[in-house]
């Protein structure tokens, strides 16, 4: 894993071409103004191809989505039904049961379900007791970040991003009274400490980009790490909503038992597999259980109606071979060539 330290006042991120990771400090003449460059490319790490769109100091990623995708924008091909499970891990045939006063759509048409979402950031809580509401308990990113809105800072009007807890755990050294863990797609960047003090910076850096909080001077650094691994994300968010409360345990459980058989878990000491995790609200809860899968390019792929059952499947099609099942299929995000 690679380390790197942010200096919020200048350093630009961008992942260029297939094998390579660029780490510049931007420049460029506009108006007979121009700024020093120097650029590494580091040819080893894993990629994420984006299209930046850059003016005096605005640049950012910009998301792709679409309900349909073809295959050469996506990356992947369809196919159009789930396959059916080849061995009982325990719980593969388990029937979640939901209440009866918050009824699943099953059957319902899922293309263009899934929000648009620019930039994920995943908070590592070591728990899925969160509040309904993450964003009213005052530790949290997430309230940090509706202090800023309310402020009236605010993101450009086509770019949105999603802040989600997660049960991933904490990093060890981290101080949970000051400090976050944080992932961020689709850049595959974890911050293990990033000071609450810190956090109008990382908003403005990576939630808010624009022309105005680019050109912002900002002085402190933060240390990140490059982290190419998948991440397979379930809603379990059960005192927002039940239905997901319900699903999100037993999905965790089916998606951790299949990927050990296959040996694709995550193995913490080498750095590689799926991680499998359950989050705060994704949106939908009509459509649980809701899993959303984050590859190494910067794709999402979305899927609704999801039931254990349907896990094999997931993992044959989605993981292994790269194609996104169609029946499940609530959406995603394709990050395009520059």
């Amino acid at each position: 894993m690679f380390s790197l330290i942010f200096n919020f006042t200048s350093l630009q991120l961008f992942f260029l071409h297939r094998y390579s990771f660029i780490m510049t400090f931007f420049a460029k003449s506009v108006l007979g103004r121009t700024w020093a460059l120097q650029t590494w490319s580091l040819s080893w790490l894993q990629p994420a191809v984006v299209e930046l769109r850059g003016n005096a100091g605005h640049h950012y990623l910009r998301y792709f989505t679409s309900s349909t995708p073809s295959d050469g924008e996506a990356g992947n091909k369809f196919v159009d039904s789930c396959p059916r499970p080849e061995f009982d891990s325990g719980c593969t045939y388990c029937k979640p049961e939901y209440p009866a006063d918050l009824p699943v759509e099953f059957g319902a048409a899922l293309g263009g379900t899934a929000p648009s979402v620019g930039r994920h950031v995943v908070v590592a809580t070591g728990t899925n007791d969160w509040p309904s509401k993450p964003e009213f308990d005052l530790s949290s990113l997430q309230s940090k970040v509706r202090e800023l809105q309310l402020s009236g800072i605010r993101r450009d009007h086509d770019f949105n991003f999603m802040i989600t807890n997660s049960n991933l755990p904490p990093d060890p050294s981290a101080d949970p009274s000051r400090e976050w863990s944080v992932y961020l797609y689709p850049d595959n960047l974890y911050f293990p400490r990033l000071p609450h003090s810190q956090g109008e910076r990382f908003f403005k850096r990576f939630l808010a980009p624009s022309k105005i909080n680019e050109a912002k001077e900002f002085k402190s650094n933060v240390e990140a790490y490059r982290g190419d691994y998948p991440v397979v994300l379930i809603c379990g968010h059960a005192t927002r909503d039940a239905r997901c409360g319900i699903a999100g345990p037993l999905l965790e459980k089916e998606f951790i038992a299949v990927l050990k058989s296959k040996g694709l878990i995550f193995d913490e000491q080498s750095k590689t597999g799926v991680r499998v995790a359950q989050v705060s609200h994704l949106s939908g809860h009509k459509y649980a259980g809701n899993v959303v899968m984050l590859t190494r390019d910067g794709t999402s792929i979305w899927y609704g109606l999801v039931q254990p059952e349907n896990v094999q499947g997931i993992v044959k099609e989605t993981i292994e071979n790269g194609r996104i099942i169609t029946e499940l299929y609530r959406g995603g995000q394709f990050l395009h060539n520059i």
